[in-house]
């Protein structure tokens, strides 16, 4: 299936980048990795005029470390993550997280912040960056300002970007940075394939634990309870998994009971995965 036409533009610096997008407004769509985005245009389900694309945009790829906080680029790919050094626990994760996302093709193509700014429910970084508590840039003519992820993903594929904005960095600040223990847990029908439910479990330098969840029909969800559980002692699985149940039950009431099961018996997985696999 063809693309519709369009002008293609792939400006050198940041400021040429929100000059074009200031003025041509609607009839411009950014183009990060593209691994939404093409799809929906060869369904015609969007005709962009101009599309632009920010591979030549050089800082907004790559990572960078100050005073504790981390800052990734937005046009950081997922497999820029997979290979990096795995030399704190944060990287793990990162490296962890982003090796499972699709495919080797996908993996080099899709970007962090074209992840963020599509807001799939089913998407594995709105996930992982909920749970870390990050913050995402944005930088428009009419200055630079941060918003709360929690806050920026508005609900399934919505967000409170503006016409006239570009997500260009994803930030951690040192307590969220500062991992001790994490764990993953992801369920698909097949390898490559959205899961049908994800989990992450994490203990911060602060010692305090989040616990998430992601659900496809919702997006990312935090079960505070069993962070609580976890902040207050050691509890066992029959307790972790009575309160995941009861948190999933009342975040997803309209999912089946076997969803409910599948949701907190993978959180069950990753929160062992963090107690098993500590970093202290």
């Amino acid at each position: 299936m063809k693309l519709p036409d369009f002008e293609y533009r792939a400006p050198a610096s940041l400021d040429d980048a929100l000059d074009t997008l200031a003025a041509l407004g609607s009839d411009a769509k950014v183009l990060a990795g593209g691994q939404s985005l093409l799809p929906t245009m060869r369904y015609g389900l969007a005709r962009p005029a101009v599309l632009l694309d920010l591979k030549r945009v050089p800082m907004l790829r790559g990572a960078g470390s100050r005073d504790g906080t981390l800052s990734l680029g937005a046009m950081t790919t997922h497999a820029d993550l997979a290979r990096g050094a795995r030399t704190t626990p944060l990287a793990s994760l990162l490296a962890a997280h982003a090796e499972q996302i699709a495919f080797p093709a996908v993996r080099t193509q899709g970007t962090v912040g074209g992840s963020l700014v599509h807001a799939d429910p089913a998407g594995d970084w709105p996930l992982l960056f909920s749970a870390l508590d990050a913050t995402v840039e944005l930088r428009s003519l009419r200055g630079r300002r941060e918003a709360a992820l929690r806050d920026f993903i508005q609900g399934p594929l919505t967000t409170a970007i503006e016409i006239d904005e570009l997500l260009t960095a994803v930030t951690l600040d040192a307590d969220n940075a500062g991992l001790t223990a994490w764990g993953r847990a992801k369920l698909m029908h097949r390898a490559g394939e959205y899961a049908t439910t994800s989990a992450v479990a994490l203990r911060r330098a602060s010692g305090r634990w989040s616990c998430w969840i992601m659900a496809p029909s919702t997006g990312p969800r935090a079960l505070q309870g069993c962070a609580a559980l976890l902040d207050a002692g050691h509890p066992d699985a029959a307790q972790l998994m009575r309160q995941a149940m009861d948190e999933v039950v009342q975040l997803l009431p309209g999912e089946p009971a076997a969803a409910h099961h599948r949701h907190a018996a993978n959180l069950l997985r990753a929160i062992e995965q963090a107690r098993e696999h500590h970093h202290d």
